[in-house]
């Protein structure tokens, strides 16, 4: 499994330079965390899969003794390793930045975006691979717009319905403390993100290359 992470970084070293940069870029111009880490994983994530799909690299992985468990367990490894990667990246630049150039009021990045950015990670990751993996990188890109634009729609709806009980509903939230909510969080995102594992490794078993 090592040597097929290491094929997907190698693969994409010029692109890991522009996701530092991206980075960086984001801390210049002072952005939350959570969005430099976020959409750094799913530039990072979507790029793999996009690019292993038009080189129809996976003819080549199926010639080798490799079992495809192995191979679509890589991608979510390197999933988790590129969050992690993503995370102590932002908290080297926040640091780089209120050290040198004074322009955060803290060196290191609050805990909360950190957690939430690994988080957007490994469920962009749960949503992408089985979908990938099923219908393929162009009609993939075709079901993540229909998705994200379900999710505005849905988000505006919700919010016109919560318009007259938005008290009621912070009443609800108040009932806990944010640590709550970030583990409850965090626990429904790994159970999501093991399901969507063993779904991929079931439709990539069942693929005829």
């Amino acid at each position: 499994m090592y040597s097929l992470i290491l094929k997907d970084i190698l693969m994409l070293k010029k692109m890991l330079l522009l996701i530092v940069g991206f980075i960086a870029l984001f801390y210049f111009l002072e952005n939350p965390p959570v969005m430099a880490i976020s959409l750094a994983g799913i530039i990072f994530i979507s790029s793999t899969g996009s690019f292993e799909d038009r080189s129809n690299s996976h003819i080549m992985l199926n010639s080798l003794p490799i079992n495809r468990k192995s191979i679509i367990s890589s991608k979510y490894v390197g999933a988790i390793l590129f969050g992690i990667f993503a995370t102590v990246l932002a908290t080297l630049f926040q640091m780089i930045f209120y050290f040198i150039l004074d322009t955060y009021n803290k060196p290191l990045p609050n805990a909360n975006q950190l957690v939430l950015g690994m988080l957007i990670i490994l469920l962009f990751s749960a949503l992408y691979f089985p979908i990938l993996y099923k219908f393929g990188e162009k009609y993939t890109r075709i079901i993540l717009m229909i998705v994200i634009f379900g999710f505005i729609i849905f988000g505006q709806m919700a919010m016109y319905a919560l318009k007259g009980n938005v008290e009621v509903f912070q009443l609800f939230l108040n009932q806990f403390t944010f640590t709550q909510l970030t583990i409850t969080g965090f626990a429904i995102t790994i159970i999501v993100f093991i399901f969507s594992w063993l779904a991929t490794i079931k439709i990539y078993e069942a693929k005829d290359f």
